[in-house]
């Protein structure tokens, strides 16, 4: 009878044993589970040190107090062009003038303020479209210099030709004789008269002692302006124009 009991607290023991090993174990892998899920969610807050995000604190260069206000041009070869706010500039601040068709034209640097600088040039030819890039601009409100491109039209640029005085044949012809030996380049010329009208007009001789133009119409007693572009002495590296005044007597 003994016997009988020991082994049935036995097999009592060995059942309860048996009942909760699968809680245990259940127990376990969910304490498990949630560990890995916080490691997780831990790494994946915790920013990578070699990859943090730094904030750009920098604030970004629009360059306003650089930019060009009006360009103007002078049939002197003064290119003037303007800033809407004082600028300073760089030791190394140069400008480049360039033609339509990216020919670049000998220019130099002759003046400059906070407000103003002026481009001396010559060669270009009235009406034509250049285009003037400026670098080495500083603003007040940056540190960073700029470049800046304008475009601008063209007076006529005198050029260094000395001539005489116009004379006048057949009331339809002006010869001007040059005091040198004068070189063209697609020469053209403009005539008006007093009164600003555009006269009919063309050049019917060049050579390099003279230029003789035919102006139809010519009337005694006006006063008439010759305007010849595309012409320069032998030195000059750029074609300019010659402007004179004649009177029909």
């Amino acid at each position: 009878m003994r016997r009988k009991m020991n082994g049935f607290a036995a097999g009592l023991m060995a059942m309860s044993l048996a009942a909760a090993a699968p809680l245990t174990a259940s127990a376990g892998a969910v304490s498990e589970t949630q560990t890995t899920a916080i490691t997780a969610e831990t790494r994946a807050k915790k920013p990578d040190a070699g990859k943090q995000d730094k904030t750009d604190t920098t604030k970004p260069n629009k360059a306003q107090s650089q930019k060009a206000g009006k360009v103007t041009c002078t049939a002197a070869g003064k290119v003037n062009v303007s800033f809407k706010n004082k600028v300073v500039y760089t030791d190394n601040v140069r400008a480049v003038i360039t033609d339509a068709q990216g020919n670049e034209i000998a220019c130099k640097i002759s003046k400059k303020n906070k407000n103003l600088l002026t481009v001396s040039v010559s060669g270009l030819v009235a009406g034509q479209t250049y285009t003037i890039t400026i670098d080495g601009i500083v603003g007040k409100d940056t540190a960073e210099a700029v470049t800046i491109t304008q475009s601008f039209v063209a007076k006529g640029m005198k050029t260094s030709c000395k001539t005489s005085k116009p004379v006048v044949s057949n009331n339809k012809f002006v010869t001007i004789k040059m005091n040198g030996s004068a070189y063209y380049k697609d020469a053209a010329v403009v005539v008006t008269d007093s009164d600003g009208n555009t006269c009919d007009a063309k050049i019917v001789k060049k050579a390099k002692g003279n230029i003789k133009i035919q102006i139809t119409g010519m009337q005694k007693g006006k006063t008439y302006t010759i305007t010849i572009n595309g012409v320069k002495t032998k030195k000059e590296k750029n074609f300019g124009s010659i402007t004179k005044t004649v009177t029909v007597k």
